[in-house]
Parts: C-alpha cells; structure tokens; sequence
C-alpha cells in the first residue's frame, strides 16, 4: 500500500513538471524496490525530462530485463535509439516490439518516421500505409505521409495528407502548421496565412506560428505594417519569461575606455548569406576596440565555420542549452551588447532576448524587420528600407547607417564574359531567388514582359529546381499565362559559388521578385554586371532592391509599380546598346559604392556599436 503511495506522489509529480522532485522520489524508492519493472520504467522516463537519456536507456534495459514483455519499457528504448539517432539499434528494437503487440500504431510510426530519417521512402511509406489498414482515420499517419511527400516535392499528395490529418482531427495544428509552410513554399501566401492563423486559433501559445506567420505576411501583395505590429506583440506574449530578476540587474559603468564585448547569437554560422556579410564586417573591426563572443545555435561546421571561428575571440555552442543557461552564459561573459541575427526565422533564440540577457540588445541582418521585441533596443538598417517615419512600426529603435545595412565582398577573379553581346539578338531576363518569392502575381508581370519582348527568354536557377517536379510545376504555372516551356530556362544549384556566379553571364537583366526582394542574389548580380529591375514597396523586404539600385546611382532601374515595372523592362531591354555599355560599367560602379567597400562599412558599423554603447553608458554612470 505504502509502496503504491509513494509511485502515485512520483507521478503525480512527473504531471505536475516537477521533474528534479519525481526524480528524488524515484531514486529513493528505487533504493528498496530495484526490481520493480514499473518503477524502473517511470524512473527512465523521468530522466528523458531531464535530457539523461543514456541512464534512461539503461533503466528501460532493467525493467525489459526483469519482465521481457513489458510493452511500454520496450516502446521507450525504442524512442530513445530514435532520439539518439541510433537507427539500426532503433530498427531492431522495434521488431521487439512489434513481436509482442503487431497492431503497435505508435511502433509503425516511429518506423516509418525512422525510415524517412534514412531516405528510405518507399519503406518509409509502407509503414504509414500499414497504420491504416488498422485505422483508416489515424491522423498521426496521415501528417506522417504528407511530411514525406513533402519532402519529395509531391505537393499535391502532401496536401492531400495534411488535410485528411485535419479532417480526422480538427485541433491538429502540427498538421496546419506544415500545410502553412508547404503553401509558403509554392508562393501560395493566403492560404499559408489561413493554416497559421488556424494554429494561433488552436495554440495560442506557439511561438513558431506566430513566426511563421510573421515570415509569410512579408512575401504578401497584402502586406500592412498595422497588421505586422499587431501580430509581433502577440508573438512576444507567448514566449516563456523566466523569472530570473537578478538577470536583469546590470551593474554600474566603471570604466567607459574598456574593450566593448559583443556578442553575436545566429543558428547560421556556415556557408549561409548571414555569414558572409558578418565576416565582411568583422575582419574590418578594431582588434583594441571590441572584443567578439559567437552563440552559434546549430551544429553547422563548414569552411566558413571554421574561418568564422578564427575572428572571434570566443565562441560558444548553445544549441543544446536553455534559454536560462544561455542568459547565465552570456552574463558571465560580461556581454555588452548582444545581436541577435535571426530574428523570425528558424533557430533563432528570441526568447533569451526578451529576458534582456545582455545590457544593450541589438537584432541586424538575418530579419531586419520588427522583432516586436522593446527588450531589444536598437534595429540596425539604412535610410532606403526603413525611413524613420517607421518607427511607430518598430519596437526596437531605428539605427539607420549612412548608406547600406549590407555589405558584400566577392572575388575579383571571377570575370563578365561580354562575348555573346558580340552578334546579338535574343534578350534573357534571370532570377537565381527562391521560388518561394516567385508568386503568382510575379509570374503574372514577368509573363507579360516576355509576351511583349519578342525573342526573349527567362532564366531561373535555384537549387529548388534540382527536383524535376519543381520544375514542371514552375513552367506549367507559366504555360497557364501563355509562356511555352522553351522560354523558361531552368537550373538548379551550382556545385561552387564560383560556378554560380559564373552563370549571370548568361543573363542580360535581373528581373527582382515583389514584395520580397532578392538580396544577395542582386547584389551578386550587380557584381557580375547584370542591372537588376525593382520595384519600389512599402516594407524592409520590399524595399532592397531599391536601396541597391540607390547605392549605385542607378535609380532608372527602379519602379513605381507593377505597369512601370513591365514598361521599363520592354524599354531597357530594346535599346541593345546602352544595355550593353550599361553592363560594362556596372561592375566598376559596384565596386565604387558602399556596396561593395567593407572598409568603411565596417567603420560605419564601429561607430554604430561606440554610440549603443557610450548611450548606455551615460544612463548608468
């Protein structure tokens, strides 16, 4: 009786949260009862709570040892070999389990997640078929087999899933969340909107699709700042405080001629555009000055990696650590001030800025636009994506730079090859962006410019289009407006960023998405000397392509709107001519802007983080 007591106060607790307690408990019982299968059992499961999951595996071990049939200590080894990404002992384990219950769902899913973990999908699939030929209405399988035909670019198989997912279970905002992302995907931004306005309604205290959300409403024609606020300041209330007051007790400001630390949290360090610009940056920035601590939060490791951790003084993983142990880390680091360059996107770590880790909180970079948060103090941007007559849309205060928030440096070996404009007499028109920033209405205006251009083409590179279905959907899209398949040149990823770049000599004008601008690839374009065609908007993300075409006096190339955009492109690609001498110059010209002078970006960037800096230093004296 005593023994049944002390097992319901352990589980009570574990329901309860309080792991560290029902762990206490457990071990204590333990200590009389160590042949207990049950017991041993819920002890491995509260020690997975606790992320102990090697002294769980160990203890499903003892009670499968004492009772080896004992289903539900069989079924947790399994989950804990898949949560190790210990594959072949986890395949092996569920056969175990399959022999004492066949009709196991949960162990046919995990399968079968577990098989596409291995790319192997047709066993993959097989598994999440066998789930409903026991239940036809299992939801759970359904989600599973739209995730995989997702990731196999079966658009339309996968939509199917999610949405029998949702009709056998209403409350199933995992499955909206995907669909949300998959129609974000093929640039179908209202209905992705709808999925994440569905799980908000369902979960309101999801971060993730608030972001998501946010994420999508920035690809949207419909796009209203009003709107965004809104929806930021919703997303900040459902992320986690943690109620650490001393955390934000800063001390006084002694000395105000000491090295400023500064801190970068990113889960893009590596072979990602965040990066090539931060190392822009930084390899300019004074050595006796600052001091540079990385938060990388992933486990990312490629030559720029590597080259990355070279320039910073510290570098620090906390991608495994909490949002409390990351707060502490970075206190103990005496960081000055923190950026965050993620902002909305994914593995970011928000959460430890709303509980101000740092005295000054910067975000720059990876999102550039609201994070909603007013614990971040500073958005770095320049006058062309974001007037000061924008505030009222930000929480975090407007620091504008005199000319670029973006700096690039690209190898100058890589030549323009000016050769075919020798005899010629075709136009080809190129977008190497995101598909997801093709949308109908861009494929709309660039159908019309390449009705109205006689012998013109469009070239579209993106490592999307490796997948041979991308492609047929991306040209069937244009054949719908008209467009033979012949006028739409596809290609996928490059194997080097050399060979990538190379391939702008194929191309007489960039043709730049709305309302999401391309970045990096326009600024690569300019580099390889190919003019880039905007239009202006009414956001951050809309505006790049103006600030570019700002940066380099080249304010011709910018539209007013979506009928001045397709006159301007019949214009600029009729007169050959000063095309042509256009694009001999514009790599000189290019070099010549703020766009491409690291220099002093990086020394507009100082004078940035001194003025953060001694601003707050003069409140704390």
């Amino acid at each position: 009786m005593e023994f049944e007591k002390k097992i319901n106060e352990i589980i009570q607790n574990y329901n309860l949260g309080n792991f560290l307690k029902a762990e206490s408990l457990a071990k204590s019982l333990l200590t009389r009862n160590a042949k207990d299968y049950q017991l041993c059992n819920i002890y491995g499961l509260i020690l997975l709570k606790l992320n102990k999951i090697e002294g769980a595996i160990s203890y499903f071990q003892k009670s499968i040892h004492i009772k080896s049939d004992f289903f539900e200590a069989h079924f947790h080894l399994l989950q804990s070999l898949y949560d190790l990404k210990k594959y072949d002992e986890a395949i092996l384990q569920s056969k175990k389990c399959l022999k004492i219950n066949s009709k196991s769902t949960d162990t046919l899913l995990l399968l079968g997640n577990l098989y596409n973990k291995l790319n192997q999908e047709k066993k993959s699939e097989k598994y999440f078929r066998e789930i409903l030929k026991i239940n036809s209405k299992d939801s759970n399988a359904y989600y599973s087999l739209g995730n995989l035909y997702k990731k196999k670019a079966d658009y339309e198989k996968a939509i199917d899933n999610y949405k029998l997912a949702i009709k056998f279970n209403k409350n199933y905002f995992a499955s909206y969340n995907n669909l949300g992302t998959l129609y974000q995907e093929i640039g179908k931004f209202d209905l992705a909107i709808l999925n994440f306005k569905s799980v908000i309604k369902i979960n309101p205290n999801f971060p993730g699709a608030y972001q998501n959300y946010l994420f999508c409403l920035n690809f949207s024609k419909y796009f209203d700042l009003n709107l965004y606020f809104e929806l930021v300041q919703k997303f900040k209330q459902s992320l986690p405080k943690i109620n650490l007051d001393k955390i934000r007790q800063f001390p006084k400001i002694k000395k105000t001629d000491k090295k400023i630390r500064i801190g970068f949290v990113s889960g893009d360090y590596g072979n990602h555009p965040v990066s090539h610009y931060l190392l822009n940056t930084i390899n300019h920035i004074s050595d006796k000055k600052f001091e540079l601590i990385a938060y990388s939060n992933s486990n990312r490791m490629d030559e720029i990696t590597l080259e990355l951790k070279k320039r910073f003084n510290v570098w620090r993983k906390i991608n495994h650590l909490s949002d409390t142990e990351v707060i502490n880390l970075v206190r103990k680091d005496s960081v000055d001030i923190l950026f965050d360059l993620s902002g909305h996107t994914a593995k970011n770590r928000l959460s430890i800025f709303v509980n101000k880790a740092a005295p000054v909180q910067v975000t720059w970079l990876g999102y550039n636009a609201s994070t909603g948060l007013k614990e971040i103090d500073y958005i770095i941007v320049d006058p062309y994506v974001v007037p000061l007559s924008d505030q009222k849309y930000f929480a975090e205060k407007i620091f504008q730079l005199p000319n670029t928030f973006q700096c690039i440096s690209i190898n100058d070996d890589i030549k323009i090859d000016h050769s075919r404009y020798q005899n010629k007499r075709d136009i080809i028109f190129g977008s190497f962006n995101n598909l997801s920033k093709i949308n109908d209405n861009v494929i709309d205006v660039w159908s019309e410019i390449l009705k109205r251009i006689e012998n013109s083409k469009l070239f579209i590179k993106t490592k999307q289009l490796d997948n041979l279905v991308i492609v047929e959907n991306i040209k069937r899209k244009f054949q719908k407006k008209g467009i033979s398949a012949e006028k739409i040149i596809t290609e996928g990823k490059s194997k080097t960023r050399e060979e990538m770049l190379k391939k702008y000599n194929q191309i007489d004008i960039a043709l730049d998405p709305f309302p999401y601008s391309g970045v990096t690839t326009s600024l690569e374009a300019n580099w390889m000397g190919v003019p880039l065609l905007t239009k202006k908007g009414n956001n951050f993300y809309s505006r790049i392509g103006t600030s570019i075409n700002k940066n380099l006096d080249m304010e011709d190339w910018i539209a007013n709107n979506e009928k001045d955009y397709i006159l301007k492109a019949i214009s600029k690609a009729s007169d050959l001519k000063k095309l042509f001498q256009t694009k001999k110059e514009l790599r000189n010209k290019f070099l010549k802007s703020p766009l491409s002078n690291t220099k002093q970006y990086a020394k507009h960037f100082e004078n940035c983080l001194n003025l953060m800096w001694k601003t707050y230093s003069e409140k704390k004296k």
